[in-house]
């Protein structure tokens, strides 16, 4: 379950989807509510928990709110921009955090002020990665690759093997990006592919969407991340998502079909919200699909 904590943020990225979110949105869900809604999705099979925004770190109960779903999980983890991971990653371990991805599109400060919309917080989220991996976090990195940072490739994974992280390489998506910036940034991750198919010592395919990992000799792993346009990727997909106002969501491309769980969550009414989870995975659809 991909849970939406917040739509606020702090950056203000080129590239954002915005979590497939376009409407107004209010943070709805308390730490306690969030634990209820694991409580519930749990005995439905769901294991596996991502806190994501906006930018999760924001909102001051965001440690409270591992702690709320921790218990009923086998992973809870969390993707944020960095910022403020140095101030707040002791208390997400002791609520028991188990991974961050942290967004590290660039390791130039110009360009990385550029592709985050005006933020000069690179030494931040550095020095962020690091007080994660004192506190036993692990951390993974997401890289967006765009024509403005795609020559930076081999020098994120040289950072990444001097702290042992892993890295997901992911493909620009045309879903939320302002007019133009798609067009000018875009750029296939072809290149990336071949230089990893060269170095890895290992490949293998992750279940979720059919994602290539690559190993290489240091022992850092690279995950290819081709979303759009892949029916191979749509079609080994098992999230659900929860909007920040308290929707289910099966797809990240799609605003319908959504269900509300706000009522359900708030009366502590499990029959009823179980009946929302069923529903919601009843109307799960690949969102692209095989040519013909």
């Amino acid at each position: 379950m991909r849970i939406l904590v917040t739509s606020s943020c702090n950056y203000n990225c080129i590239f954002c989807h915005r979590e497939g979110i376009f409407w107004n949105t209010r943070d709805v869900f308390s730490a306690d509510d969030y634990g209820f809604i694991a409580d519930v999705a749990s005995k439905l099979g769901v294991k596996y928990y991502k806190l994501t925004g906006g930018e999760p770190l924001v909102r001051r109960d965001i440690h409270e709110i591992v702690a709320s779903i921790k218990p009923y999980s086998s992973e809870v983890s969390l993707v944020t921009n960095g910022s403020l991971l140095s101030l707040k990653a002791g208390v997400l371990a002791e609520a028991g955090l188990d991974r961050v991805n942290v967004s590290l599109h660039s390791l130039n400060p110009e360009v990385y002020r550029y592709i985050t919309g005006g933020s000069i917080l690179l030494k931040r989220v550095l020095e962020g990665i690091d007080r994660a991996l004192d506190y036993g976090i692990k951390v993974k990195l997401n890289y967006l690759v765009m024509k403005s940072n795609i020559g930076e490739f081999t020098k994120i994974i040289s950072y990444a093997e001097s702290r042992g992280l892993s890295i997901n390489v992911i493909e620009l998506i045309p879903l939320g990006v302002p007019p133009g910036v798609y067009e000018k940034e875009h750029v296939g991750v072809g290149e990336i592919i071949k230089y990893l198919e060269e170095k890895a010592v290992k490949k293998y395919f992750r279940e979720l969407h059919n994602r290539p990992v690559y190993i290489l000799d240091s022992g850092v792993k690279v995950e290819v991340v081709v979303g759009y346009g892949n029916y191979l990727f749509c079609s080994k997909c098992s999230r659900i998502r929860l909007t920040p106002d308290g929707y289910l969501k099966p797809c990240l491309y799609v605003e319908q079909p959504r269900i509300s769980i706000v009522e359900q969550v708030k009366t502590r009414n499990r029959e009823e919200l179980i009946k929302a989870f069923r529903e919601i995975v009843l109307l799960r659809k690949p969102f692209f699909k095989p040519p013909g």
